[in-house]
């Protein structure tokens, strides 16, 4: 589950240079916090999830962290919509990374054991950003919803 974030630390672009090697990281940060916020103002158990999986899949000591996810919350709350954060996304990552990042927002929207309506728009739409398919997209939410539901076991 891991591989598309260290994928995001390593993307060059093919035609210049990266200016700043954490852009795409926190495109993807910010758009997992945005699902955490989007039913509800946001649920504590969704935050942490969030931060547990940036943690996870960054391995980045805790300030350089906690950065990174200031960062992403600065991003999200200028941004006016979600392309901002899919643009860079969607060419920086292979099918499989894109859908990886799919079922990372279905994980977030099932930490708290229910679903919201505008949790799942906003999978569907970011999951359309992407270009992920929708048999993938139902694939990885099926995963999260089975995970999720072993983890409140």
């Amino acid at each position: 589950m891991t591989d598309w974030f260290k994928a995001l630390t390593s993307i060059v672009n093919h035609h210049e240079p990266v200016a700043d090697p954490h852009a795409l990281p926190r495109a993807a940060a910010a758009l997992l916090l945005e699902m955490a916020v989007t039913a509800d103002g946001g649920d504590e158990v969704e935050l942490d999830v969030v931060h547990e999986a940036m943690a996870t899949v960054f391995g980045m000591a805790p300030a350089e962290l906690a950065s990174l996810i200031d960062q992403a919350h600065q991003a999200r709350r200028q941004s006016i919509s979600l392309h901002e954060f899919t643009r860079g996304l969607r060419p920086g990552l292979d099918p499989g990374q894109r859908a990886e990042l799919v079922e990372w927002l279905w994980r977030v929207a099932f930490a708290d054991a229910r679903l919201d309506k505008h949790e799942e728009l906003m999978v569907r739409r970011v999951a359309d950003l992407l270009g992920v398919p929708h048999a993938e997209f139902i694939r990885r939410k099926l995963l999260a919803k089975a995970s999720s539901s072993k983890a409140a076991s």
